[in-house]
């Protein structure tokens, strides 16, 4: 529950930020004629909508399981995050290429540069804050895993941090961009590096929002884990007394933070079911005690090893490859 308000946190900032700086860039757009204001006011449009969706997806996904959804509801927030994603694609990185077409047609001449460059820093500052805000729970999530905030940025299975921090981080790049486009336009006395700039933030929020696209992509499809974390997760179930193999085993993301592990082992046959019910209760808290992400386990106890079941790709339910003896049935 303390995750969930963090990042609850995290988005409502983000929206509240967002808001206030839509009103200002749009009102400051409007008084410069600068087509690089008009595209971060799109943009930071698009990132109330985003904002909104990611408020939903995180309300929505802390239910627990129930009859209908027996695994929880965590997969709301990578459903509603995609749609974050989807409008941070449209309403920023199109509206903002939208608007370079548009001046590079129909160039008009900027002015009150001064007002421009204040609201930007203005607005640099507040997404830089809310970014901070977001990076927070990431560091902390990284460090907890042994990544560094960079590549857990691309492993997270909490997407609405993600999409917070890549969108305020976005937002702080496009007001630099938009500056720079302003005093090039201020210096020559052409609105084309204006353009270009709006154009430029365009293209970066495209760029944002195909990596947002890609993760929640990833996760609503049933991703699972990395190799060296199902190698750690099948060391400590081997360890436990009575086991002879973990004949098969692996992890898939069912809600942000939220693992279901599912396997196979093959035990000492001279265990009686007591003895084989402890073993299976302590390697399951051993598990929840060193990744608290683990919110589901299933240990099956089977004689020998089981065949999966594949589909027409050869690769299995799960989404893992299964081995080639074992999709062409040999």
């Amino acid at each position: 529950m303390t995750r969930a308000r963090t990042t609850n946190a995290s988005v409502v900032a983000s929206l509240v930020v967002n808001c206030l700086e839509t009103l200002g860039l749009g009102i400051t757009a409007a008084l410069t004629a600068s087509t690089a204001l008009k595209a971060q006011t799109a943009a930071n449009a698009a990132e109330v909508a985003v904002t909104v969706f990611l408020l939903i997806g995180v309300l929505t996904s802390v239910r627990g399981p129930d009859q209908t959804h027996p695994l929880g509801y965590g997969r709301e927030r990578f459903f509603w995050s995609l749609f974050a994603a989807l409008g941070l694609f449209v309403g920023g990185g199109g509206l903002a290429l939208g608007e370079a077409a548009q001046s590079g047609l129909h160039p008009a001449p900027v002015h009150s540069f001064v007002l421009a460059y204040v609201v930007l820093a203005v607005t640099a500052s507040l997404d830089a804050v809310t970014t901070v805000v977001g990076l927070r729970p990431l560091r902390r999530q990284a460090a907890e895993h042994g990544f560094s905030p960079r590549a857990y940025l691309r492993r997270s299975t909490d997407p609405a941090l993600v999409t917070v921090v890549v969108g305020g981080g976005c937002a702080v790049v496009g007001a630099m961009i938009a500056a720079v486009g302003l005093a090039i336009s201020q210096a020559t006395s052409s609105p084309i590096s204006d353009t270009v700039a709006s154009a430029a933030i365009g293209l970066l929020l495209l760029a944002a929002s195909v990596f947002l696209l890609r993760t929640n992509r990833a996760l609503l499809t049933g991703r699972g884990v990395g190799p060296a974390l199902l190698r750690d997760i099948r060391q400590v179930v081997a360890k436990q007394p009575g086991v002879l193999e973990v004949t098969d085993l692996f992890a898939v993301v069912v809600g942000p933070l939220s693992l279901v592990v599912d396997g196979d082992v093959r035990f000492d046959e001279s265990l009686g079911i007591p003895a084989l019910e402890r073993a299976i209760g302590q390697a399951s808290d051993e598990l929840r005690s060193r990744w608290p992400m683990i919110e589901f386990i299933y240990l099956t106890p089977v004689a020998a090893k089981r065949k999966r079941r594949v589909t027409s790709s050869g690769a299995s339910p799960a989404g893992r490859e299964v081995p080639a003896e074992e999709s062409t049935g040999r």
